[in-house]
């Protein structure tokens, strides 16, 4: 379980979830990801609508199918088939501190030390550089990323907890995405996590 908790974390630091302003320049897509994840390889699907506002991350953790969406300020991992749902906080980069690469700012460039690394191609796009940091769970945190019209397309991150990294296979843009996608199934009541699980984390 420690192990769940630590990859949702992480995962919410490296995508984001959910935001109130416009990120990307395509209304809405999904990008299959293939991740690196402390040595374990792992696939995820990435669905977003309303240029960014609407983002969910699905995957299979353990066997079994999750969601994991942003909600005032915490991670909401759903597995809809056993009708469950469990609340954490968000760790790292919220919604309120989610980089905008379509709005990068001097401030912002500045508190993350954001620097352009030129341009490369990735799961068939061209995508601009980036290296910038931030901090995790009181740990600073050193992240390249590889951005398409705002989107992160791939990403190698260096922590405490190990390297970590991602890379989309596929990306599909101005797709229909179903609304319940970003939302908690009615009638299911979200528990919170006992974050004392996380130990030395």
């Amino acid at each position: 379980m420690k192990k769940l908790m630590i990859i949702t974390a992480l995962l919410s630091f490296c995508i984001g979830a959910g935001a109130q302003e416009k990120m990307y320049e395509v209304k809405s897509g999904k990008v299959t990801m293939e991740m690196d994840m402390m040595g374990q390889t792992m696939v995820q699907e990435i669905y977003f609508d309303d240029y960014g506002a609407k983002q969910v991350t699905v995957m299979n953790m353990q066997g079994q199918k999750m969601r994991t969406l942003q909600q005032d300020g915490s991670n909401i991992m759903v597995n809809d088939a056993d009708k469950t749902a469990m609340r954490m906080p968000a760790m790292g980069q919220d919604a309120a501190n989610r980089i905008n690469f379509l709005n990068l700012d001097e401030k912002t460039v500045k508190k993350n030390k954001i620097k352009e690394e030129g341009e490369e191609t990735v799961a068939g796009k061209t995508c601009k550089k980036y290296t910038y940091k931030v901090m995790m769970m009181g740990q600073p945190i050193t992240t390249t990323a590889w951005v398409y019209k705002g989107i992160t397309l791939k990403s190698s991150t260096s922590t405490d907890f190990g390297e970590m990294g991602q890379t989309a296979t596929k990306i599909e843009e101005n797709i229909d995405i179903d609304p319940a996608m970003f939302t908690i199934p009615e009638g299911v009541k979200v528990q919170d996590m006992d974050m004392s699980m996380m130990g030395g984390f």
